[in-house]
């Protein structure tokens, strides 16, 4: 039952540090605004990777990842923090409703990771940034405050998310996992 905590608080440290280090990396190297998104989003892609290595049962991570990135790195998302955080528990929620969607309709089953195509992975990445484009939008929208255009805010948080998460996807494909290997292979010889 210990070693089973210990996993849990583990694998959540882990996705709070993935979403909240992409999220730094993101707004140190661009621009982030409300209505506009950034051009590599790359939250929405540590989130989706942290969902295929673990599950849904980082969410609590992921949630505060988004939470504590919102508050700290966003200014409280320019002062509308309530508007913020419900859209950045929209934005943790998008990869889980996308893949138990594909889960249901039979398109792909992520629980077994050697059996997942990249195909999959693409379409799960498009997927959950219309998803999560939607349900910001529809978050926002509550707000009297912020000034939105619709088909300019979905279309930039579609192709933000988009290239974001494919950047995230294939840094860890081609550098981490070959980095890992090398480590791994060289306590093992």
């Amino acid at each position: 039952m210990l070693i089973l905590v210990k996993n849990y608080l583990f694998e959540n440290i882990i996705a709070f540090l993935s979403v909240f280090l992409a999220a730094y990396i993101m707004v140190l190297f661009g621009e982030y605004t409300v209505e506009l998104s950034a051009l590599f989003y790359l939250p929405l892609g540590a989130k989706i990777l942290m969902y295929l290595l673990f599950g849904f049962r980082v969410l609590p991570g992921i949630f505060l990842a988004c939470i504590t990135s919102g508050v700290v790195l966003f200014n409280s998302w320019n002062d509308h923090l309530l508007i913020g955080a419900m859209a950045a528990c929209a934005g943790a929620l998008a990869p889980i409703i996308a893949m138990y969607t594909m889960r249901v309709t039979q398109v792909c089953d992520f629980s077994n990771l050697r059996k997942i195509d990249f195909r999959h992975i693409l379409f799960l990445i498009i997927f959950t940034s219309v998803i999560s484009a939607l349900l910001k939008f529809f978050v926002y929208m509550q707000s009297i405050t912020i000034n939105i255009d619709a088909v300019a805010f979905v279309q930039h948080y579609i192709i933000g998310d988009i290239l974001g998460s494919l950047l995230v996807i294939y840094l860890v494909i081609k550098l981490i996992v070959p980095l890992l290997q090398a480590l791994f292979q060289e306590k093992t010889a």
